[in-house]
């Protein structure tokens, strides 16, 4: 059956994925995770979901420890997956990643600058960047970073923009996790202010968390990886093995939405009985509202 419902379908859908922490040679993430089978499941929830994908976000650490091995890794599982969904690919290195490396075997460019990209997917615009400063694992932009980005914002894209970092502009719980925070959030704010970016995808944090920077909406998407537990104390960083997943982001002509998906398939059952889907498919798309919302005495 097809419900109208009440809003159009959205104009775009992302799957952001982030912190996989890949690791070549089935090693273990702190001899407990199985980085490349974890990033295989997010990508299955990916491609099992049914949605239509325009863009696959995958923001930052993407290996653990900048290993060659691991970028070819990650170009091996992901790039089957983007071919068969037909979507554009955006990447962003974070503070586990090394930018020659990253550059060489994801670009094909033998340096260790910045891989700071701008995609368009249908009049949307995705900026890339990097916001990991070398030799330390907090975030943070070059002056050349801040000018790259305000020259790219000057010119508004159709549909807006989506910025992708790794280091998320808000502020996490965790005050040991406050120390390896974007740098200079305020300096970000200022540049965003007044531009057409729509929503920041970030990771970084290994946890689900949504915030601001200014007016701007900021989704961080839980790690691929493993998960931060935020049921522990706050002065503790303790990671947990169950709760990863990623993020499905909607873009809709007035707002984005973000809903978590998680990566585990549980078990599940229709939460409408076939007679309920079958009668509604009877049901003009003008009375589906008014039949399918009023209560029943």
């Amino acid at each position: 059956m097809t419900l109208s419902g009440s809003r159009p379908a959205p104009s775009h859908v992302i799957a952001h994925l982030s912190d996989p922490h890949l690791i070549a040679g089935g090693g273990l993430l702190a001899g407990r995770i199985d980085t490349e089978a974890q990033l295989r499941k997010a990508l299955a929830r990916v491609e099992g979901s049914g949605e239509r994908i325009d863009a696959l976000v995958i923001s930052g650490d993407l290996a653990d420890s900048g290993d060659p091995a691991a970028y070819a890794l990650l170009k091996e599982i992901v790039e089957p997956v983007v071919e068969r969904l037909g979507c554009a690919l955006v990447l962003t290195g974070g503070n586990h990643d090394e930018r020659l490396p990253m550059a060489r075997t994801l670009y094909g460019a033998d340096t260790d600058a910045p891989q700071d990209t701008v995609t368009d997917v249908g009049g949307l615009r995705l900026i890339a960047m990097d916001s990991a400063v070398p030799g330390y694992h907090h975030g943070g932009f070059s002056d050349d970073q801040y000018a790259w980005l305000a020259t790219e914002l000057a010119q508004p894209s159709e549909r807006g923009t989506i910025l992708v970092i790794h280091h998320a502009p808000i502020t996490y719980r965790s005050p040991v996790m406050q120390l390896l925070d974007f740098d200079a959030v305020d300096r970000l704010r200022d540049v965003l202010d007044g531009s057409d970016v729509r929503a920041v995808l970030s990771g970084h944090l290994h946890v689900t968390s949504f915030g601001t920077i200014g007016a701007v909406p900021v989704f961080v998407a839980g790690g691929v990886s493993y998960v931060d537990d935020l049921g522990a104390p706050r002065e503790l960083l303790m990671g947990v093995d169950g709760p990863q997943s990623w993020n499905l982001i909607e873009v809709h002509a007035d707002q984005v939405v973000g809903s978590v998906v998680p990566l585990e398939q549980h078990e599940t059952w229709p939460a409408l009985s076939d007679a309920v889907m079958e009668f509604m498919a009877t049901v003009p798309d003008e009375e589906q509202r008014e039949v399918f919302s009023r209560k029943r005495q």
